[in-house]
């Protein structure tokens, strides 16, 4: 159960061998229909740093323990070039990228908060297309 507003999980949950795929467009929504025993499963984060649970208005959310969908996104900062500021702070935010990721602070920060989850403790259920995964 998704959203098409959602268009990477959306397109990830087409691409998996499900027999229905549900729309609903809000999440605290799913999360109530898949609580009701309405829909299987919703896609949620991983939150290693909450046990990988979730509480949202009396619900409680817990990720499978061993089984994940990886999503075929990115995640992007976007800078004004017509800001009188854009050209600097697009420098900044450069420089301030290449340093953290030349310590592994962002590789760190993105499996801190499970967007790259640690593959040898989950079965991933979907592949990522080929030119996606060699980075």
């Amino acid at each position: 159960m998704s959203t098409p507003r959602w268009r990477t999980d959306w397109e990830t949950l087409h691409n998996l061998p499900l027999k229905k795929l549900y729309v609903e467009h809000e999440w605290i929504s799913q999360a109530r229909m898949v609580n009701m025993k309405w829909a299987d499963f919703m896609l949620m984060p991983l939150m290693p740093s909450l046990n990988n649970e979730f509480n949202l208005e009396g619900i409680k959310l817990v990720a499978h323990p061993k089984l994940v969908v990886l999503l075929d996104g990115s995640r992007h900062l976007v800078v004004s070039k017509k800001h009188p500021y854009g050209a600097m702070a697009f420098k900044a935010l450069a420089t301030g990228l290449a340093m953290l990721n030349e310590r592994g602070v962002i590789l760190k920060a993105y499996q801190q908060a499970g967007f790259i989850p640690d593959l040898n403790k989950y079965k991933v259920l979907n592949q990522l297309p080929e030119t996606n995964t060699k980075k």
